[in-house]
C-alpha cells in the first residue's frame, strides 16, 4: 500500500559516511613504528609505496640485503612490493605487521598504520513542514540516512471518551467533599485514521496526553487532580520521541459541568411539578432531585388552577463559627466566649471577620494581631482558606479577617485556628483557640 507522503514526517537526517568510490581520490596518513623509531607520512595520495631510504630511516641500522619476510593485517591493504618495498593501496582499521630481514641476518618489525580520514557529518535542513530534507553533495561517496514517522496532524482525531463514546461535554461531580472528578467510564484517545478500516486507537503509551483550561484565547495547564472545575478545556496530544509519531494535536473544546443535588420543601406537591436538566423531574419522598446541572433552570409550576406561590427562596451552603476557648500561657482572660455567627450564602468567597467573634479583656491601644495559622482542615489548608491582615490591626476592634475562597477539599467539619497577638506592645506572643466548624 502507498500511502500519501503528507501523513508522513521526515525526521532529522544528518549522518553522512564516507564511502570508497573509484573515482574518489583517497588520502591518509602513514605512520610506520619500529622500535622507538616512529616517521608519520602526512596527506599521502594512495596507493603509497616506500623506497629504501623509507626503510633505512625506520630500521636505522639497515646496510644491506633487505628482504620482506612476512606481511600481516591491514585488512589486505598493504602488500609487497618487488623484494624491499611494500605498497599502501588503501586506509584500514588496526595496524599492519611487517616483518624484514637486513644485514645477512639482523631483522625487525615495521608497524603501518593509515586510518581513514574523519568525515564531518554534512548539514541536512529540514523545512517547516518537515516533508522536505535537502543537503550540499559534499566531495565524497556519503549514505544519507532518514526516517519517516506517522504526522499526529494529519488523519488523528483526539477525543474524550466517555463509555466509550466522543463527547464535547462531560460531567463532573464531587465524591464527598474532594475534588471534582469525571463521571463514567472515560479514556483520553487518539484514533489514527490512516487506514480507515483499521482505525488504531492510540493509548498505549504512544503520546502524553494534557487536558488544559480555557482562560482568555489561551488554554493553561493545572493540576486535574485537585483543580478541575466546570469551564471549557481542551485535550492535548504530544508524541513521544521513542515512538513512531510526531506532532502535537489538540481537541475541540469540552464543556465540564458540574451538578448538585435540589431539596424541595415541602418534599412532594401534587399541585406542583418540577423541571430541571430540561426535562420533568420528580422528587423523592425527601424532596430530593439528584444531579441538576448548574446553569440550567429549574422550575416550579403550579398545575391546580386553585393555587398560586406566594414566595420561594433558596437557600445555599452555610459557614458557621464559634470561639470554644481563648486562652494564653495556659490561662483564660476574662469567661470563654461562646460566640455563633451563621453566614448564609450561595456564592462563595465568605469572609468572617474575627473582631466580631473575639472579646479581648483588655483596651491597650498597643495590642495587635502578630499572625494567623490555620493546624487543620482538610488536605490543603492553604487552598480552602485564604486570610487577609493588611498591615497591623489594633485589637479593640481589631478588624481581622478570613476569607474562604473555596469548599473544595474539605474532608473534616472542623478545624482549629490558632489567632497569635501581642497584648501589650511587650513583644511577648499569646495565643487565642478558636474551633471552626463548616456546614455545606
Amino acid at each position: 500500500m502507498i500511502h500519501n507522503i503528507s501523513r508522513y514526517l521526515l525526521t532529522l537526517v544528518a549522518l553522512l559516511a564516507m564511502t570508497t568510490g573509484a573515482w574518489a581520490e583517497e588520502t591518509a596518513t602513514i605512520t610506520l613504528t619500529s622500535g622507538q623509531t616512529v616517521k608519520t607520512y602526512e596527506d599521502v595520495t594512495l596507493p603509497w609505496s616506500t623506497t629504501a631510504d623509507i626503510l633505512k630511516a625506520v630500521v636505522t641500522d639497515i646496510k644491506f640485503n633487505i628482504n620482506i619476510n612476512a606481511i600481516s593485517g591491514g585488512d589486505g591493504k598493504v602488500v609487497k612490493y618487488g623484494n624491499e618495498n611494500f605498497t599502501v593501496t588503501g586506509t584500514f582499521s588496526g595496524e599492519a605487521t611487517i616483518t624484514v630481514t637486513y644485514n645477512m641476518g639482523s631483522s625487525a618489525t615495521i608497524t603501518v598504520t593509515a586510518p581513514a580520514p574523519v568525515i564531518e557529518p554534512g548539514t541536512v535542513t529540514l523545512n517547516d513542514t518537515k516533508t522536505e530534507a535537502t543537503m550540499e553533495m559534499p566531495a565524497s561517496d556519503v549514505t544519507v540516512s532518514y526516517e519517516l514517522v506517522r504526522d499526529l496532524t494529519v488523519g488523528v482525531d483526539l477525543n474524550l471518551f466517555i463509555d466509550q463514546q466522543p463527547v464535547t461535554r462531560a460531567c463532573i461531580a464531587r465524591v464527598g467533599n474532594s475534588s471534582y472528578q469525571l463521571q463514567g467510564n472515560w479514556q483520553f484517545a487518539a484514533i489514527d485514521k490512516l487506514d480507515a478500516q483499521n482505525p488504531v486507537s492510540l493509548t498505549n503509551g504512544e503520546l502524553v496526553y494534557t487536558l488544559k483550561k480555557k482562560d482568555g484565547d489561551g488554554y493553561v495547564a493545572v493540576n486535574t487532580e485537585t483543580d478541575l472545575a466546570p469551564g471549557l478545556w481542551r485535550l492535548e496530544a504530544t508524541a513521544k520521541e521513542d515512538k513512531p509519531y510526531d506532532g502535537t494535536i489538540y481537541s475541540a473544546d469540552i464543556e465540564l459541568y458540574a451538578v448538585y443535588d435540589l431539596y424541595l420543601s415541602p418534599a412532594q406537591d401534587e399541585n406542583v411539578s418540577v423541571t430541571a436538566n430540561d426535562k420533568a423531574v420528580s422528587p423523592d419522598a425527601e424532596g430530593k432531585i439528584s444531579e441538576v446541572e448548574s446553569g440550567k433552570t429549574v422550575k416550579l409550576n403550579v398545575t391546580n388552577a386553585d393555587y398560586i406561590i406566594r414566595k420561594a427562596t433558596v437557600k445555599g451552603a452555610t459557614v458557621s463559627y464559634k470561639v470554644e476557648s481563648q486562652f494564653t500561657n495556659g490561662n483564660n482572660y476574662g469567661a470563654s466566649t461562646d460566640l455563633k455567627t451563621v453566614l448564609e450564602s450561595t456564592d462563595l468567597p465568605v469572609t468572617i471577620k474575627l473582631s466580631d467573634a473575639i472579646s479581648f479583656p483588655w483596651n491597650d491601644e498597643s495590642a495587635k494581631i502578630t499572625s494567623i495559622e490555620l493546624q487543620s482542615w482538610g488536605s490543603d489548608p492553604a487552598k480552602l482558606s485564604e486570610y487577609s491582615m493588611d498591615g497591623k490591626y489594633v485589637v479593640n476592634p481589631g478588624d481581622v479577617t478570613i476569607t474562604f475562597n473555596s469548599l473544595i477539599g474539605v474532608t473534616s467539619d472542623t478545624a482549629v485556628l490558632w489567632v497569635y497577638f501581642d497584648h501589650d506592645g511587650s513583644g511577648q506572643t499569646n495565643q487565642y483557640e478558636i474551633k471552626l466548624s463548616m456546614n455545606q
